[in-house]
């Protein structure tokens, strides 16, 4: 088994938060359709709010000498794996990705497991975290992605009636 390398829980965070606000912004110029692009965009303005927060949690921790790096044993490999992987296609890869995206049922796909990934890890995180306001705010962000996954899910079946039978048991 390879070492693990060692973990920040901020600067995966704001890595993680900068990596979708980057991939909801360039969807919402990919495609034209009003409503999409407003989604996509309202999704990005929340990922950067995330984003401000972590950098000044990380500031905080650092200016009280708190260690944020993620050393407990507790933590399975199903977590870890999303950490190295990435909850977003990473920054490099997003326009390469979205460039195969032709339909927004392919691109609310993208964003629903980004989200998912995100609520199993701030999950986990707010049950690691040591201080009080960091467990809330990790809470709180789970509650956000959990209505981002809502918001994606209705635009992803107003635009694939395959899905909409899957998820809500009728066509439209």
């Amino acid at each position: 088994m390879a070492k693990r390398e060692k973990l920040d829980v901020f600067d995966f965070a704001i890595k993680a938060e900068n990596n979708g606000m980057d991939f909801y912004m360039k969807a919402a110029k990919k495609f034209a359709d009003k409503d999409l692009k407003d989604l996509f965009v309202k999704l990005a303005k929340e990922e950067a709010v995330h984003l401000q927060i972590f950098m000044e949690f990380k500031a905080k921790a650092e200016g009280k000498g708190i260690d944020q790096t993620l050393r407990n044993p507790d933590i399975d490999e199903y977590i870890e794996s999303i950490v190295q992987e990435g909850l977003f296609p990473r920054s490099e890869t997003v326009n390469k990705r979205l460039d195969q995206v032709e339909t927004v049922a392919q691109a609310a796909a993208i964003a629903m497991a980004a989200e998912k990934n995100s609520i199993l890890l701030y999950s986990e995180l707010a049950k690691l975290a040591k201080d009080k306001d960091q467990k809330k705010f990790f809470e709180k962000i789970v509650k956000e992605e959990k209505s981002h996954i809502v918001m994606v899910r209705n635009l992803r079946a107003d635009h694939d009636p395959a899905y909409a039978a899957l998820a809500f048991g009728r066509f439209f």
